[in-house]
C-alpha cells in the first residue's frame, strides 16, 4: 500500500505544483461559468432566471360553430387568456406576464416566427376546434381534435412551459364542453324516464324559468395555469445559472485532467521510468492502482475546489451566503466522488488502449469534447432532438443531472440512481483498463 500512495503523491505533488496547470484546472473553468453565469443571471441581481414575457405566435383557424343558437369560437379563448385587453390593469399578472404572445394569420407565419427566433412557440387552433368541441343538443359528445404546439429547440424549457400552457387552456375547455354533455345527457335520460319531468323542463325553459347557464362550467375561480416554482421543503426555487453551468463546465475541465494521466503514464514509459518501476518488486496492479489514485483524488479536489469557488461568486453576487447546490454536503460529497471515480475509470481505458502519450493526448481530447457536447457544458442537450439520448452515455450528463438536482433541493434519494451509475460505470472500466494495460504490458 505505501507503494500505492507513493505513487500516487508524486502525481499529486507535480499536478499542483504546477501553475499553468493549475490555471487550465481551476481559473479557466471559473472564469468560463462565471461569465456564462452572469450572462444569464445579471450582474448583481441574483441568480434565478425567470420565465416571463416569452414570445408566443397565436394562430386561430377556428371556423365556429352553433351552440344553442348562437355561433362560438372557441379558439378565441386563448387569444383572451394570453393577450391582455388593451388599458387593462392585469397586463403584468399571469399568463400575460409569463408570455408576450402575437396573433398571425396563418400557419406558415407562426412557424417562420419560430424559425427565425421571432417566437420561441407557436400555438395553432385548427379549424374544427369549435365544431369537434362544441355540445349541442344534436351533439353530445365531443371529437377529439388536436391542437398544434410548435416549439424552438434552442428554448426548451420555455416551449415546455407554452405546451403546459396551451394543454391547461385546453383542457378547460374540453372539461367545460364534458360538464355540458353530462348535464344534457341528464336531462334527456330524466325526460325520457319520466315523460311528465320532461314536459316540465320543456315548459320552464320555453317561460325562461329554467334558463339553462354553462358559464360556470367554463369559469376557474383561479388562473387557467399557475407557475410556482418550489423546493421539497416548499420553499420558492428558480433555475440557477451558476450552478448548472458551474458544474457543467467543472466536470468537462475534470475530464481534460482525468484524460492527462494516462499520457503521463505513457510518457514515463517512453522516458524509461515505468520500465524501471516494472523491474522492481512492485506489481504492476500496484503501479496502475498507485497512478489512478492520484488520478482520482485530482478529479475530487478539483471539482471540490470549483464548487467553493463558484459558491464564492454567487455569494458576492447575491450580497449574502448563498450555497448554489444546497446544504447536504454528505451527498454533494459523494456525488463529486462519483464523479471522480468514473472519469478515472474512463482515463485507465485510455491508459491501456494507447501506445503513446501522443495517441493518448488525442483519444483524450476527443473523448473530453465529445462527453463535454453532450453534457451540456457548451448548449442544451435538447437541441440534439432524438441524438440526445448519446447524453445518457457520458460521465458528465449524469453528474451535471445530480448537481442541478441538489440545486434545486433535492436530496440523496433523487441523486442515488446518478450516483449508483457512476460508481458502476467507474468500477467497470476500472476492470477493463487493468485489463488491457496488463495485455499490453506483457506484450
Amino acid at each position: 500500500m505505501r507503494k500505492i500512495f507513493a505513487i500516487a503523491w508524486k502525481d499529486l505533488y507535480i499536478t499542483f505544483t504546477d501553475r499553468n496547470l493549475l490555471l487550465i484546472m481551476i481559473a479557466t473553468p471559473l472564469a468560463l461559468a462565471s461569465i456564462i453565469g452572469l450572462a444569464f443571471s445579471g450582474l448583481g441581481g441574483g441568480s434565478d432566471v425567470p420565465i416571463q414575457n416569452v414570445p408566443v405566435a397565436l394562430v386561430n383557424l377556428d371556423e365556429g360553430a352553433e351552440q344553442n343558437g348562437q355561433t362560438v369560437n372557441l379558439g378565441d379563448v386563448f387569444a383572451q387568456a394570453l393577450i391582455p385587453p388593451e388599458g387593462g390593469t392585469d397586463a403584468e399578472t399571469g399568463l400575460f406576464a409569463l408570455t408576450d404572445t402575437t396573433l398571425y394569420s396563418t400557419r406558415q407565419e407562426a412557424r417562420a416566427a419560430v424559425d427565425r427566433g421571432d417566437a420561441l412557440a407557436a400555438i395553432i387552433v385548427p379549424a374544427d376546434f369549435s365544431a369537434s368541441l362544441a355540445i349541442t343538443p344534436d351533439k353530445l359528445s365531443i371529437t377529439p381534435v388536436t391542437l398544434e404546439v410548435y416549439t424552438s429547440p434552442a428554448a426548451p424549457v420555455s416551449g415546455d412551459v407554452i405546451v403546459s400552457v396551451a394543454n391547461s387552456i385546453g383542457g378547460q375547455i374540453v372539461g367545460g364542453n364534458i360538464i355540458v354533455s353530462a348535464t344534457l345527457n341528464t336531462l334527456i335520460d330524466n325526460a325520457t324516464s319520466n315523460p311528465a319531468l320532461g314536459l316540465g323542463q320543456l315548459a320552464a325553459m320555453a317561460s325562461g324559468e329554467f334558463p339553462p347557464d354553462f358559464t360556470p362550467a367554463f369559469t376557474d375561480q383561479q388562473p387557467a395555469i399557475a407557475i410556482d416554482q418550489q423546493t421539497i421543503s416548499g420553499e420558492q426555487a428558480g433555475f440557477n445559472a451558476l450552478a448548472f453551468f458551474g458544474s457543467a463546465q467543472a466536470l468537462f475541465f475534470m475530464m481534460f485532467s482525468a484524460m492527462g494521466s494516462a499520457a503521463s503514464m505513457l510518457e514515463e514509459q517512453r522516458d524509461g521510468t515505468l520500465p524501471r518501476m516494472l523491474v522492481t518488486p512492485t506489481p504492476r496492479s500496484h503501479i496502475l492502482l498507485g497512478k489512478m489514485l492520484g488520478t482520482f483524488v485530482v478529479c475530487a479536489v478539483q471539482v471540490f475546489l470549483l464548487m467553493i469557488a463558484l459558491t464564492a461568486v454567487g455569494t458576492l453576487l447575491n450580497g449574502s451566503l448563498q450555497l448554489i447546490w444546497g446544504s447536504n454536503f454528505l451527498v454533494i460529497a459523494l456525488v463529486i466522488l462519483a464523479v471522480a471515480l468514473a472519469a478515472t475509470g474512463i482515463g485507465s481505458v485510455v491508459t491501456g488502449i494507447a501506445r503513446t502519450s501522443e495517441q493518448a493526448n488525442i483519444i483524450g481530447s476527443v473523448i473530453s469534447m465529445l462527453f463535454g457536447l453532450l453534457g451540456g457544458a457548451f448548449f442544451p442537450v435538447a437541441v440534439l432532438g432524438p441524438l440526445a439520448i448519446l447524453s445518457r452515455f457520458t460521465v458528465n450528463y449524469w453528474g451535471v443531472d445530480a448537481f442541478d438536482q441538489l440545486a434545486q433541493g433535492g436530496g440523496l434519494a433523487g441523486v442515488l440512481p446518478n450516483i449508483g451509475v457512476l460508481v458502476a460505470a467507474g468500477i467497470v472500466l476500472f476492470g477493463l483498463g487493468f485489463s488491457l494495460f496488463n495485455r499490453r504490458m506483457e506484450a
